[in-house]
């Protein structure tokens, strides 16, 4: 390690260097599910984007 280099969390710097870093790795699958379910379950309908929630705020 750089002492050099402060950090706020050491302990999960060690975890994330000794086991990887488990929660970029989490949200990478969840956004990449994310992305393959929104393909699937697009029916094609008007406001069924992902612009749905600003035009039902705007309404």
């Amino acid at each position: 390690m750089d002492a050099t280099v402060t950090s706020a969390a050491p302990i999960y710097d060690l975890l994330i260097a000794e086991r990887g870093d488990v929660v970029a790795e989490a949200a990478r699958i969840a956004e990449q599910t994310r992305l393959e379910a929104a393909g699937t379950l697009d029916f094609g309908l008007p406001g069924s984007g992902e612009d749905s929630d600003a035009d039902a705020d705007a309404a």
